[in-house]
């Protein structure tokens, strides 16, 4: 009927018909979708069918773990704040864990802290 109601309104052009009316979109095959995109014509096509996609298995429905917002998954470093004084010396601090004074800080890399404190460490040695 679908078939008909367009060819009809192709062989009579002063015949004004929409082409699809709101009952017979609701009672469209469940395996089409009509898109919507402003400034173009509407377009009628094939669902996709979702688990059939390559990457499915990167997804909930495919068995890998739900996406999180915001979670961090791939992290490679941390940051902490270390005064070097108690670096150096492998002791304590006098002040209490988290409190910082108001000065500024560095961040240096794994490599920068190993040449720091084997620097610190031949110095320690020539005095002795």
């Amino acid at each position: 009927s679908l078939k008909k109601a367009f060819l009809d309104t192709l062989n009579n052009p002063n015949k004004v018909r929409e082409l699809l009316l709101p009952n017979e979109v609701r009672m469209l095959d469940n395996r089409y979708a009509i898109l919507f995109i402003r400034g173009e014509r509407p377009i009628m096509d094939l669902k996709y069918d979702i688990l059939k996609h390559p990457n499915l298995s990167l997804t909930a429905d495919g068995g890998a773990d739900i996406y999180r917002h915001g979670e961090v998954t791939r992290d490679v470093a941390s940051i902490s704040v270390v005064e070097m004084k108690r670096l150096i010396r492998g002791g304590k601090s006098g002040k209490a864990s988290g409190e910082t004074n108001n000065q500024n800080y560095v961040l240096l890399s794994e490599e920068d802290m190993e040449e720091i404190y084997e620097s610190e460490k031949q110095k320690k040695n020539k005095k002795k």
